[in-house]
Formats: C-alpha cells, sequence, structure tokens
C-alpha cells in the first residue's frame, strides 16, 4: 500500500482515503509448524503485525466483512420502521406520502447497505434447492415483511389486506425488485470506473470470463463481481467511463468566494465591479416548480441567458435549481470565451 503508485497513493488522487483503524489482517494460511512446548502436536505458523503509516494492525482470526450481516440488515430496516411508526397516526401525524419519502430515503438505504455485495445471491431468477425450494429466498421474504409494514403505514390499511394489493395502491414495487434495481445501479456504476480504478481489472476479468462461456454455467465458488455481471451483462468495455475526481479532500479552491452579509453590500459590491463580463445564477421554487436561471452580463448589457425547468416541487429541491444554475452559468462563460 505504501508502495510509489500504490494504494495509499491512489486514495489521495481519488479522493477516497482509508480508514487505518478499521482494518484488520486476516490471516489465511493453513500452514502448521510443530510446537517447541509439545513435539507431538503443531501450531500455526506465527502471524506478524504489519505496519502501515504508522498504524500497527494485529491480525485476528476472523472479520465481519463490511461491519454488515443479514441478520443486522434486517435488524436495521425493522429499528428504523418502527421509529417511523411514532409518526403517522391515523388521526394526526405525517402524511403517506412523506412515510414513503422516509423509506426510499432512509429505511432502504440503512437495510440494503453494500447490498451489492451481501445480496448478489438474492436477485437472480428462480429458486434455491434447499429449504423446500427456497434456500436463500426466505431471507427476502423476511426483509419483504419491513417493507409490508411500511406500506401498512403509508395507506392506513387493515393488516389483513393481501399484500400485492397493499403495494399498489402505496405505490411501491415488489421488494425482489427493489432489490434487483439496487443491485443493477450498482453494478452499472461499477462499470463506468475509469482504467484507473484498482477494481476495472477484475471487473473486466468477470464479465469476460461469463462472455466466454455465453453468460451459461458460474464459477464454483463465484464473487460477488460474477454473480452481478452474469446477471444484468452489463458490458465495462463499451460503457462510457467517468474520470475520477483529481482533488484532494482538504483541497483549497483557486477562486475568491465572498458572502455579503446584508443585502445593501451585495448590492454595493455589484455596483463597484469592473469586470467587463458578469455571470448571475439562481435556483428557486415558484409556481408549484423548481428551475434554474443564469444571465451573462457586458457592462450594463444582457447578452444572454439560460432557463432550465427541473420539475415539480414533489420530486425536486431548491437546492438543486441552485445547482443548475451554476451549471448554467458555467455554460455562458465556456459558449462566450469559445
Amino acid at each position: 500500500m505504501e508502495k510509489p503508485g500504490g494504494a495509499l497513493k491512489w486514495s489521495q488522487k481519488h479522493n477516497a482515503e482509508f480508514e487505518l483503524d478499521k482494518t484488520a489482517l486476516v490471516c489465511l494460511s493453513r500452514k502448521h509448524i510443530p510446537d517447541t512446548n509439545n513435539p507431538r502436536k503443531t501450531v500455526p505458523v506465527p502471524r506478524p503485525p504489519i505496519t502501515i503509516s504508522g498504524h500497527t494492525i494485529h491480525p485476528s482470526s476472523s472479520h465481519k466483512f463490511l461491519g454488515e450481516q443479514a441478520a443486522s440488515a434486517l435488524a436495521k430496516g425493522t429499528k428504523y420502521t418502527l421509529a417511523c411508526s411514532r409518526m403517522t397516526r391515523m388521526t394526526k401525524g405525517i402524511k403517506g406520502r412523506w412515510m414513503r419519502r422516509l423509506y426510499e430515503g432512509v429505511i432502504l438505504p440503512k437495510m440494503l447497505y453494500a447490498a451489492d455485495i451481501w445480496c448478489a445471491g438474492l436477485i437472480s431468477k428462480g429458486r434455491g434447492k434447499k429449504s423446500g425450494g427456497r434456500g436463500t429466498r426466505s431471507f427476502t421474504s423476511q426483509m419483504a415483511r419491513v417493507q409490508r409494514m411500511v406500506a401498512l403505514l403509508i395507506t392506513g390499511a387493515m393488516h389483513s389486506t393481501p399484500n400485492d394489493l397493499l403495494l399498489a395502491h402505496a405505490n411501491l414495487p415488489p421488494f425482489q425488485q427493489t432489490l434487483r434495481m439496487i443491485c443493477h445501479r450498482s453494478t452499472l456504476r461499477m462499470a463506468t470506473f475509469h482504467d484507473s480504478h484498482p477494481l476495472q481489472k477484475g471487473i473486466k476479468s468477470a464479465f469476460n470470463f461469463h462472455v466466454n462461456r455465453n453468460f451459461e454455467g458460474s464459477k464454483r465458488h463465484p464473487s460477488p463481481l460474477h454473480k452481478l455481471f452474469n446477471e444484468f451483462k452489463i458490458n465495462p468495455t463499451t460503457t462510457e467511463t467517468l474520470e475520477p475526481v483529481r482533488h484532494y479532500p482538504k483541497w483549497v479552491p483557486d477562486v475568491e468566494l465572498r458572502i455579503a452579509s446584508k443585502p445593501e453590500e451585495a448590492y454595493l459590491e455589484d455596483t463597484l465591479a469592473d469586470e467587463d463580463l458578469r455571470v448571475y445564477s439562481d435556483g428557486s421554487a415558484i409556481d408549484g416548480g423548481i428551475g434554474g436561471v443564469a444571465v451573462l452580463m457586458e457592462g450594463d448589457r444582457m447578452v444572454d441567458e439560460r432557463r432550465f425547468y427541473l420539475g415539480k416541487i414533489e420530486e425536486h429541491t431548491v437546492y438543486e435549481g441552485e445547482i443548475v444554475g451554476m451549471i448554467l452559468a458555467v455554460e455562458l462563460l465556456k459558449e462566450r470565451l469559445r
């Protein structure tokens, strides 16, 4: 990790620092050596610690991968659903549509954190051969119960309501489709990794393995990458790659920022500005919609303007409109300076 061009150098370039306090060292060697105290017995080979950037990591016999397990994911979903149920009552409390947003924005991310790793075996069609034909599907059905609890909170329906009818009125897809959507989104994001990304080599290797076999059969011990690319068949070589962020997390912008404390100060700064070109941007909510606008000024004369309507206020926020306004301002400057 510390060699030139190693993992630590990569993390500084790509805005992804390693948390060495959470790094674990697990020795997987099965080699044994004779015990000095008892020649008739053997003991595992010594597991020495390693030091990375001055941080010593001692070996351990086991480690919980990503801090995530299936049982804890189910417990998280139940915990947050019960917490949200206190805010939804038949006579008072938040409306059903806000409960749906809480489910999609809080409960699902908490419950399905790192789902592309530990749920990769649950997205394929068909059923397993264990437990009466269900196999790991039993765990999916348990997580679907959490979704049913949320659907009851959204609609206020009776507990005896059929699940299909309940999900239709709550405007929620079946949980299996939700799981596939999250894993598909993660797979598509991995397919856009740049060649400098450390996972890119493994991603292409997993995809080529299944391409050479026409997506039939599987490895004896497939990794989550093999399962995902075998299921969704996304070709990373034909997908547009995204350049990684090159700025260090503590970088200092090369532009001067001044935020006026009063409207009068902002008006005075604008009056005293002597730049030939000035661009103004804003984003706001008006008449139930969210949008952004940018205006290019040359002296006291308006040269050009750009407007963009994002959508309804129920689907977007003013912060999105502000960002869109900044993007439009940059585009106006780019077109003017060509």
